[in-house]
Order: C-alpha cells, then structure tokens, then sequence
C-alpha cells in the first residue's frame, strides 16, 4: 500500500485538516479525561473544537518552508494522517499535531514522520525541536525518546493551557 506525505495548505486542505485535528483531539482527550478527569470542554467551550479549529490552523501550518512544514500523509490515496513542524523562535521549531489513524497504526508510519520532520528541521537549519504530548499518549512518548527526545520544562510558546502544565509532557532535542 502506498504511503506519501504531501504538504497542507490553505484553504485547499481546510476541511480535511479540521477533521484530522478533531479527530486527533478527541482521540487525546479520551485518554485524558479517563486519566486526570480534563476533557476537551474543560479546554474549550462548550467542547466545540470544530468551531476553534479554522482559527488555530493557520497558527498550527505555519508560513511555509522554510520556517514550516505541516503533512497530510496518505496511504492509496487516503488521507491516515498528519503532522508538522512550526518556527516558534530563532533556531528553535516545534513539532505539532503528529497522528496517525487507527487503522494505519502498528506499520511504522509514525516513526516515519517524525524521522521526516527532524530532517525537515534539520534542513531549514533549525538546531532544536520542541513538542508537547499527553502522559496518555505513551507510544507516542516512547517513540519520541528512542529519537533522543528528553523531557524539558513547559515553553513559553506552547499552546497547552497553563492548567494542564503540571500533567503534560514537554520534550527537546538538539539536532
């Protein structure tokens, strides 16, 4: 089965990329609300993150190489995943919204992305890479440390309401 990675844009990809980003939300705040009891209308009223999302994607792509990069990441044409890297100082990038589908999972397809994104900001000279990530989300985690990911203090451009600073997982790397 064939897998690619194209670059997202706006306003083409919106529909698409608000599903991805709902769908990816959801699937982190289920973990979230069984684990420390937060759900995604504690973070966002009313719980609509369809409403907040056409806002927050703009911020999420980013301006474009050579500051960003955000995938959709296909398989026999159909859209399994996402993820992205955005400037968010001198030499520093963050990585955003990496998921890959339920039933894309398990074929290392996450790996692969993320192995992508290092290069990416690795080759618009970036020399380091910060992310955010749910204690739930412990493949995620595990994959992020066998890349040399270590944990780091919260940053001051992270999108994670401040709330949640005590339970999140915030990591760095050097590259």
């Amino acid at each position: 089965m064939p897998v690619s990675c194209r670059p997202a844009s706006l306003p083409d990809d919106e529909a698409l990329l608000i599903d991805l980003n709902a769908e990816y939300l959801a699937f982190v705040f289920a973990g979230v609300a069984a684990r420390l009891g937060v759900t995604l209308g504690d973070i966002f009223p009313g719980g609509d993150i369809r409403a907040y999302l056409p806002g927050a994607l703009p911020k999420t792509l980013g301006a474009g190489p050579p500051e960003s990069v955000f995938y959709i990441v296909e398989q026999d044409g159909q859209p399994i995943g996402m993820g992205g890297i955005r400037r968010v100082r001198d030499g520093v990038c963050e990585m955003k919204r990496v998921y890959v589908r339920d039933v894309a999972r398990g074929q290392g397809l996450g790996r692969a992305l993320v192995e992508r994104l290092i290069a990416d900001a690795q080759g618009f000279g970036y020399r380091s890479m910060v992310l955010d990530t749910a204690p739930t989300l412990e493949t995620a985690i595990g994959l992020y440390e066998r890349l040399g990911f270590a944990p780091i203090p919260a940053y001051p451009e992270v999108e994670v309401p401040a709330i949640m600073h005590p339970h999140w997982v915030f990591m760095g790397k050097a590259l």
